[in-house]
Parts: structure tokens; sequence; C-alpha cells
């Protein structure tokens, strides 16, 4: 429960940081520079893929033969993605970020299962340039939720054991619980799906309790499912009012 746990909040925590990252120092981390030798290997899987789609007989021309012809070239001569420039009026590595998205997007939709099975392990090469974590990331992460959890633990073992259930959760229900979860939870990382740890496990308990016929406390539900239904639209509203607020501090710092 716990490694999934982890896992499942820990994929969250490093997607918002990297979406920070990305918005303040979008030249820095728009491709993954620290991995040594990955510029040529995305350079040779983006070859051999075209290659691939022309011996199968598909036409590469207009905006896929375009993005192709930017990795091979601005790649040309480089061992490391840290070579490209950094300038962002030049805009290399954004131009180079946007080139391979859209090229494994295209891979991935090709209509012939054949073509896609074989360009496969090209477009997963050519992912790992754009689709990673930092290492300081995955151990900062790491490192809050334990701090986080070793601080606020009592809270969630008081709700969860105690103010679900109308009678206090019992080993066998607790281990059932915890089974559950862990498998669910599991699951949801292995198939990406953005699920809560909380709200899976607090289903749970409910469900132990239902079938134990301890009874359910009803406030605790109530405040349960509030919480499902306005997470959604108070943390948009929330990010709306925060961007736009933002927005308009910087347009009045630049006219001042």
């Amino acid at each position: 429960m716990s490694f999934a746990h982890g896992s499942n909040d820990g994929q969250k925590g490093m997607g918002l940081i990297l979406l920070v990252l990305i918005g303040f120092v979008p030249f820095h981390y728009a491709l993954n520079a620290q991995k040594v030798g990955l510029a040529a290997e995305v350079r040779e899987a983006a070859a051999a893929a075209r290659a691939e789609l022309v011996a199968a007989g598909v036409s590469v021309d207009g905006d896929l033969a375009a993005d192709f012809d930017v990795i091979e070239k601005e790649l040309a001569g480089k061992k490391d993605l840290s070579e490209l420039s950094e300038n962002p009026e030049a805009d290399v590595r954004w131009h180079v970020r946007g080139a391979i998205l859209r090229t494994t997007k295209a891979l991935a939709g090709q209509p012939s299962e054949e073509v896609r099975r074989v360009v496969d392990p090209h477009r997963k090469t050519m992912l790992r340039a754009i689709e990673f974590v930092p290492l300081w990331v995955v151990v900062g992460v790491a490192v809050a939720l334990g701090v986080g959890t070793t601080i606020g633990y009592k809270r969630i073992v008081v709700t969860v054991a105690e103010k679900i259930g109308k009678t206090h959760l019992t080993y066998a229900q607790g281990a059932a619980a915890e089974m559950v979860a862990a498998m669910t939870i599991g699951l949801a990382d292995v198939a990406h799906l953005p699920v809560s740890t909380t709200h899976v496990l607090s289903s749970g308990v409910a469900g132990t309790m239902a079938a134990n016929h301890s009874g359910i406390q009803g406030k605790t539900l109530r405040r349960i499912a509030l919480a499902w239904v306005l997470t959604l639209p108070v943390a948009m509203v929330l990010a709306a009012a925060l961007f736009a607020g933002g927005l308009l501090l910087i347009g009045r710092l630049a006219i001042g």
C-alpha cells in the first residue's frame, strides 16, 4: 500500500513540479539534457523510423517529413541534447521538442497495427528526450511525501479508522481495505489513471463496514462526496484567478 501510495501521489507531485519548471525555464527543461548520448540515439531512432515507414509503403511527406528533417538536422553531429543552444531567441530546443512530440504522435497513430509495432521501439527512444524527470525532483517529492505523512498521519488514521464506520475498524477490515486499495492504486498507476489514494482507501473501508453490517457514518461520507464534487471546479477557479492575476501584474510591470 505504501509503495502504491508513493508511486501514485509521487507522479502527481513530479508532474506539477515539471509543469512549473517548463513554464518558468522552458528552454532548459524542454529536453532531457542530462542523459548522456541521448541526442545521437534520438537522431538514429528518427532516421530508422522514417526508413521503416518508407519500407512499409507509408507516405512520409508534409509536416511529418518536416519534423523528421528538424530532428535529424538539429541533432546531426551531436552526442548529448545539452549541446543544443538554450538561447530563447534561437528557440532550437523548443523547436526540436515540438518536432519530437508531433513525430511520436504520428508514429503512434499509424492505421496499420504492423507498422505501429515496427516503429514503436523508435518512438519510445524519441520519447525519452521529452518525457523525463530530473533526479532531484524525484528525491524532493519522495522526501516531501515521507515528511508530510510523518507529520499528518494521525489525522488520516483517525478519519479512516474511526470516522467512516459506526464501529472501530478491525484488523481484518483494515487488511481487506488495504489490499483492495493497494491493488486499485497499483493498477491505476500502471494505466496512468489519476486516482486519489485517500478516496480509494476510504471507499474500501466503507465497503468493509457495509459488508460487516457495522453501519456507515453519513456525515463523513457526505464530506467525502462533497470534496470529490468541489475539488475540480474550485481548483479550476483558483488556478484561473491566480493565472489572470499574474498576467495582470506582469502587464502593469511591463507598462511601468
